[in-house]
């Protein structure tokens, strides 16, 4: 059980760091944009360095940025409605949580079979992103890697709640 809880928790380590460089990326390619478009209208179009593929960049590391985030904290993505739970026994919120936790394993395994799915066409049809040109097989791996980890972690957290009973409640913790 230990075991389990220690994998969890560096996968949720991992992803958080992924979500913060994933971030970070999106900071820098929208401020380098921003900033290399207004030193071209100073200029007058003498100066014309512009960041290609911005938009691109920053969809596609948004999309790392929410599967990590979801990975990484899908032990407290549930909304609990105060009106439906308050008066419920925490045993019969704990079975709801972990059922929900399968859920998202369910969830998990279909994205990322979908997305691997996705990557094994980008690499036969020779799928590539819009203004980039760069193969899409990569973005779809690791976005499946990512669903993937999010299965392995929803599934941990779940025999963990069966388990222990013990599970992220946002009505206890006034979060």
């Amino acid at each position: 059980m230990e075991y389990l809880t220690k994998t969890s928790n560096f996968i949720s380590r991992l992803c958080q760091f992924i979500g913060g460089v994933s971030l970070i990326i999106i900071v820098l390619t929208t401020m380098t944009d921003v900033v290399a478009r207004y030193v071209f209208k100073l200029t007058g179009g003498e100066f014309g360095f512009t960041v290609k593929g911005s938009v691109e960049i920053v969809s596609y590391f948004m999309l790392f940025a929410l599967l990590a985030a979801f990975v990484a904290f899908v032990e407290r993505s549930q909304i609990i409605v105060d009106v439906f739970t308050q008066k419920m026994p925490r045993s019969v919120k704990g079975y709801m949580m972990g059922v929900f936790m399968l859920g998202f394993f369910a969830i998990g395994i279909v994205f990322s079979w979908g997305l691997y799915e996705s990557a094994v066409d980008a690499i036969e049809y020779g799928k590539v992103t819009q203004d980039l040109g760069v193969s899409m097989m990569p973005i779809y791996a690791f976005s499946a890697l990512l669903s993937l980890l999010l299965a392995i972690r929803s599934l941990i957290e779940s025999i963990n709640i069966f388990k222990t009973g013990e599970f992220f409640d946002a009505e206890e913790t006034g979060a």
